[in-house]
C-alpha cells in the first residue's frame, strides 16, 4: 500500500520515533479542540492539501460531517483512501479548487501553505470555497527548523525542510492570515501554529 510512494509526510506519520509521535499526537489533539469551536457543527468539509491523510484520519475521523479530501498528488490519495475508506477523494490543485463558491462549512488545510509560492493566492482560494470556517497549520519558525537541525535533519538547510518556501512565526502567520479572514482562535503547539479562522460574507 505504501511502498510505491514516499514523502517527507509519510515518513513523519509512520515514525516510531516516540518524541515525534508525541509532538504529533498533540498537535492532532489541538487541532481537535479548534475544530470543537466550530458553530454550528460542519456539515460538510474540506480538507485540501490532506496528503496521505494521517491527520483526516487522527483529527476528523469520528465525525459526522461529509469529509472530502483533495490533493495533487495520485500516490499520496492512494494512501488517504486506504486510511480513510469512507472518504471520496479528488485530484486538485490548491490555486484551482475543483469546487463551487461556499461549497463547504469548514475547510481544513494542514501543512500545506508553507509550501505554495504564492501562498495568498492559495489563502484565497480556501476562503472562496468556505462558508464560513477555515482551520490551517503551518511551521512554526524558528522553531520548526531548530528542532530539524537538533535532530540531525536537513543539516545543510540549517533544519529547512526542502518543499518549504514560507518560513512564518507564530505572530507572522496570525498577520499573513488576517487580511483574509478573521482569526478567531490561535495555538501554538510545538513545533506548528495553528489558528481557526471567520471568514466574513
Amino acid at each position: 500500500m505504501i511502498s510505491d510512494h514516499s514523502s517527507s509526510n509519510l515518513r513523519k506519520h509512520t515514525s516510531t520515533n516516540p518524541l515525534q509521535r508525541a509532538l504529533l499526537d498533540r498537535f492532532h489533539e489541538t487541532a481537535q479542540h479548534l475544530l470543537g469551536r466550530v458553530a454550528p457543527a460542519p456539515r460538510r468539509i474540506l480538507d485540501a492539501g490532506c496528503g496521505e491523510g494521517f491527520a483526516m484520519r487522527a483529527v476528523l475521523g469520528t465525525t459526522d460531517a461529509e469529509v472530502v479530501g483533495l490533493d495533487g498528488s495520485p500516490g499520496a490519495l492512494r494512501v488517504a483512501g486506504v486510511l480513510n475508506p469512507a472518504r471520496p477523494f479528488a485530484a486538485g490543485d490548491l490555486y484551482d479548487l475543483p469546487f463551487p463558491n461556499h461549497s463547504f462549512d469548514l475547510v481544513v488545510c494542514m501543512e500545506v501553505l508553507e509550501h505554495l509560492h504564492e501562498p495568498g493566492r492559495g489563502l484565497r482560494e480556501l476562503c472562496r470555497v468556505s462558508s464560513g470556517w477555515l482551520l490551517l497549520s503551518v511551521p512554526n519558525e524558528p522553531l520548526f527548523r531548530g528542532a530539524n537541525f537538533l535532530r540531525g535533519k536537513n543539516l545543510r538547510a540549517w533544519g529547512n525542510d526542502p518543499g518549504h518556501v514560507n518560513h512564518w512565526t507564530f505572530g507572522g502567520f496570525l498577520r499573513f492570515v488576517a487580511p483574509y479572514c478573521q482569526v478567531v482562535a490561535a495555538h501554538q503547539s510545538f513545533p506548528w501554529s495553528l489558528t481557526l479562522c471567520r471568514v466574513e460574507r
